[in-house]
């Protein structure tokens, strides 16, 4: 959760910076509009995490070299 709010916040300002976005503030449709930005920005971040996560518990007992090995493999 926390991770998703973050990217959100991150991405989403980046994102409103880099499409100039910034004149959706003076109306309340674009202030949704914005929210729907920011939210649509945390989804990335929370998957990424969530597979992170996944990753680790999955090799818990794995040694380091056999991690080694699957990164290698998926990259």
């Amino acid at each position: 959760m926390i991770s998703t709010v973050v990217t959100g916040i991150g991405g989403g300002a980046i994102a409103v910076q880099y499409f100039g976005l910034q004149e959706w503030v003076d109306s309340v449709t674009g202030l949704v509009a914005l929210g729907g930005v920011i939210f649509g920005r945390g989804l990335p971040g929370g998957a990424i995490v969530r597979w992170v996560f996944n990753f680790i518990e999955k090799n818990r007992d794995a040694g380091i070299d056999e991690v080694a090995k699957e990164v290698k493999e998926v990259l």
